[in-house]
């Protein structure tokens, strides 16, 4: 299959690599030097803006865009509610933990644990943690960020996508293994600012190819451009055009009902409320406790506000380009179907990408039909709708041939209606990159989602492999080593992260399913994290409870829905796993063994922890917690109004997006200069 690459393309990815390689070496000496603290946390020198900017791209990963494309596909923008619920988190780490964190000291968040507890009980939940998040939920992130290079590397290279998946993970574990966390910070920064402009550079070539972002329908017209032809592709659907567009979903919205928006706003970001692993390292690695807080507060703008927008244009597009026919009316598609012979219809390229490896469903076959590409039979399986419904997933070399389907014994008449529509979603931002997008600029691009994937990756295997090193090897194994070999078993511990996440992404293949999974999850384990930096009574035991309760319940879940008729909503997976976790580890901490007191004393004296659960294992009066609520309102306004402001400014409310953005601005210049208290 020819990748619409050119020779010039191949040069910029080459470039690429080379810096990054490049980056690693410059820094590897440097990363010698201080041990596994200098090789995790860069020796804590990071200003503000250079690690707010790394957690950005380490969450601008390859698998955002084609998430988005798919959500909005399913759920219209309001489904990224899944998502954009995560800033209430990420301001809550900003206003209430990053500071905490910066003065700990640590390296790993799970060596909070024998800070703020002690004991074999703190050592055994350490190191239990240490494998959980940096094994389990590590490598199942890092498997879903691969899947979704899987499907970019098959929409673009004649190779196997693990070819390409295999040279950018060498890539990744060379520069970060040489060079360790300095050079993953320095090659986010140039990751992110590529990843972004093959973004804005997809959604500015797409959304032209269209006529522009155009108008919405009104008395006066039909409307123009991305809106006016999303307008018309939508009629006789089951979706309206505002159930699409709109950024909170109403009363009605036919796939998110209201329960589901509330319970997201309130449980569906727990996981996240004191900043997860790679933040954490972050913020122990920036050089004050101000420029924690101010890398937290640029992260939580960054991610939430300012990324999104080029992918939603895209995702809208999508909808246009590959309509979903399987959520409309039937319509017949004979004028697009060459019959010859009798009863052998020919789906040519002209109706879908069929280079492009798209999943297919061809709906509405009576039985007795049969259907294959370039000589590869299609597997059938029942249509709810009657009759039959063939799939093919991942379209051979030469793909350019048509579908052929045959019903022996049967006319055209008698086959009736075939309805063609992409089954895989999230295949639709790729495909688009390779329909709109000219020569030289589709390279572009295509490089951006290389540096995007790996920007993810080799934070996840630094990360991860921090886990291994100081949590569990220097901690059990050999406490007393060199530094030197410290350094040593580190690079070591990032080539078995890469393995490990190699072997794990065999098993995923929807993204925005592991999304939903690692939100129900979270929903059980944040409270508990969060509670102990102010509640002296939440112990080691409750930490287990909360961990137990909700793994078993989580993967139950999913389990019994896998085989059974169980159908559980998303919504209801959290408040069961929310509610069961406070129910056991609440009395697990009021009932249980007590913390020693020593223990927390010198926990408090290091970290000073705010709020009234802290006064009397405190030397001073502890920090007022009223600043932080005004802050982290203010935070809110910030973030969603620039979010939702721009959105509009885009989708044809000026006036308002405008209004809505200047407000934000002057929050966010009140907040940094803490004229808010």
């Amino acid at each position: 299959m020819n990748s619409g690459l050119l020779p010039i393309d191949y040069a910029v990815v080459a470039v690429y690599f080379t810096c990054a390689i490049g980056l690693g070496l410059f820094f590897s000496r440097r990363a010698g030097q201080g041990g596994a603290e200098s090789f995790f946390v860069g020796s804590r020198r990071l200003p503000w803006w250079l690690a707010g900017t790394s957690m950005v791209a380490t969450t601008f990963a390859a698998d955002t865009p084609l998430a988005v494309t798919g959500i909005v596909a399913a759920d219209g923008i309001a489904g990224n509610w899944l998502w954009w619920s995560w800033a209430i988190a990420h301001l809550t780490a900003t206003f209430f933990f990053a500071r905490l964190w910066r003065r700990s000291g640590v390296i790993t968040d799970a060596e909070i644990v024998e800070l703020r507890y002690s004991g074999r009980p703190a050592a055994v939940l350490r190191a239990f943690k240490a494998v959980y998040f940096g094994l389990f939920v590590n490598c199942l992130t890092m498997a879903w960020v691969i899947a979704a290079m899987v499907k970019i590397s098959r929409a673009f290279f004649a190779v196997e996508p693990w070819t390409v998946i295999l040279v950018c993970m060498t890539v990744s574990v060379i520069y970060t293994s040489l060079g360790g966390f300095r050079s993953v910070v320095v090659t986010d920064i140039l990751q992110f600012i590529l990843g972004m402009a093959g973004a804005v550079m997809l959604a500015w070539f797409v959304v032209a190819e269209l006529g522009g972002l155009g108008s919405r329908p009104s008395p006066d017209g039909p409307g123009a451009g991305l809106l006016g032809t999303l307008a018309n592709s939508l009629e006789g659907g089951s979706r309206s055009l505002n159930a699409v567009l709109d950024f909170v979903p109403p009363a009605d919205h036919p796939t998110i009902p209201a329960v589901y928006l509330i319970v997201l706003l309130v449980a569906g970001w727990w996981r996240w409320a004191e900043g997860n692993g790679y933040i954490v390292q972050r913020l122990a690695a920036c050089r004050s406790e101000g420029h924690a807080e101010g890398a937290s507060l640029w992260f939580a703008v960054a991610h939430n506000a300012l990324r999104p927008w080029p992918w939603i244009l895209v995702a809208l597009a999508a909808m246009i380009v590959y309509p979903d026919n399987t959520s409309r009316e039937r319509g017949d598609l004979a004028a697009e179907l060459e019959t010859v012979p009798p009863a052998t219809l020919r789906i040519g390229p002209s109706r879908i990408d069929l280079a492009d490896k798209p999943a297919l469903w061809a709906i509405g076959l009576p039985g007795g039909c049969g259907a294959s590409l370039a000589g590869r039979p299609l597997e059938f399986e029942p249509d709810p709708n009657g009759g039959s419904r063939a799939s093919l997933t991942g379209w051979p070399e030469g793909g350019t041939q048509p579908l052929v389907i045959d019903c022996p014994g049967m006319n055209a008449q008698e086959i009736g209606v075939v309805e063609v529509a992409l089954g895989d979603r999230e295949m639709a931002y790729p495909l688009l990159m390779r329909r709109s997008l000219p020569p030289a600029v589709l390279g572009l691009v295509v490089a951006s989602l290389l540096a995007a994937f790996m920007s993810t990756i080799d934070t996840h295997i630094n990360w991860g492999a921090s886990y291994l090193v100081q949590d569990l090897y220097r901690r059990f194994i050999r406490p007393d080593a060199e530094s030197r070999h410290y350094l040593a078993v580190s690079r070591w511990a990032i080539l078995a992260m890469a393995l490990l996440a190699g072997v794990s992404a065999m098993y995923v293949d929807n993204i925005v399913a592991v999304w939903r999974f690692l939100v129900t999850l979270g929903a059980g384990l944040g409270s508990v994290v969060a509670a102990r930096w102010f509640w002296p009574r939440v112990t080691p035991h409750a930490e287990f409870a909360a961990l137990a309760v909700t793994t078993v319940l989580a993967v139950g879940l999913e389990a019994a829905e896998s085989v059974s008729e169980l159908a559980i909503p998303a919504w209801g997976k959290i408040v069961i796993i929310a509610l069961a976790s406070l129910a056991v580890w609440v009395p697990t901490a009021l009932f249980g063994p007590p913390n020693p007191e020593p223990t927390l004393r010198a926990f408090a004296r290091k970290v000073r922890p705010p709020g009234p659960g802290w006064h009397r294992y405190l030397e001073a009066p502890a920090e007022p917690l009223t600043p932080s609520v005004w802050r982290f309102a203010a935070g809110l306004i910030v973030v969603f109004g620039s979010l939702f402001g721009t959105g509009a400014v885009l989708l044809g409310n000026r006036a308002t997006g405008l209004a809505w953005i200047v407000v934000a601005a002057g929050l966010a210049v009140a907040i940094v200069a803490r004229r808010i208290v």
